[in-house]
């Protein structure tokens, strides 16, 4: 797969429970130990913080990608290898896209739901083939997944299109999925 960069999609809230921020921590170092670019949502707080954070205090490349409105709302950080501003959350998405070999998906809120739904829109679409993985640790997306699977039954969903995502629960899942 030659994955080198990789784009994930997480929260940002400071009320982000312990086993969520400890996740985050450990794909950040995981990452960065396996030398592959993070690229994500710019943020210093919450499991964005917490990943960036990890991984550059091991060493890795860090890029953050934040539309100009959430520069105050979702406290940038100030020490990454590089930060990138855009007019708005779709430039963001573009952004963060553009530089990422596979787009991930830890518990999240809104934001994150809206930016991994996008990126598998996308592939359905056949903008892209770049693997989407979702991390359902500790059975966080039981439910979407539900939801899904739901859609495949009532006619909403074809049956193949799973395939436009996978799933794992941790990050030694994670990374085996990508080839790391």
């Amino acid at each position: 797969m030659g994955v080198k960069s990789v784009c994930v999609f997480c929260g940002s809230s400071t009320a982000a429970p312990e086993w969520a921020m400890d996740l985050a921590e450990r794909v950040g170092r995981g990452l960065a130990e396996k030398g592959v670019h993070l690229v994500y949502g710019g943020a210093s707080i919450g499991m964005m913080g917490a990943m960036a954070n990890a991984a550059l205090a091991n060493g890795g490349r860090v890029t953050g990608v934040i539309p100009k409105n959430l520069m105050l709302d979702e406290v940038v950080h100030e020490s990454l290898t590089h930060l990138v501003v855009t007019e708005d959350m779709h430039s963001r998405k573009k952004a963060m896209f553009g530089i990422s070999d596979a787009l991930v998906c830890l518990p999240g809120g809104l934001g994150t739901l809206e930016e991994t739904l996008e990126m598998m829109t996308w592939k359905y679409l056949g903008i892209h083939i770049k693997p989407v993985i979702i991390v359902n640790h500790k059975g966080f997306y039981d439910h979407l997944l539900k939801q899904f699977e739901r859609c495949g039954q009532d006619g909403l969903l074809r049956p193949g299109l799973e395939k436009l995502w996978k799933t794992c629960q941790d990050e030694e899942a994670l990374f085996a999925l990508m080839g790391l």
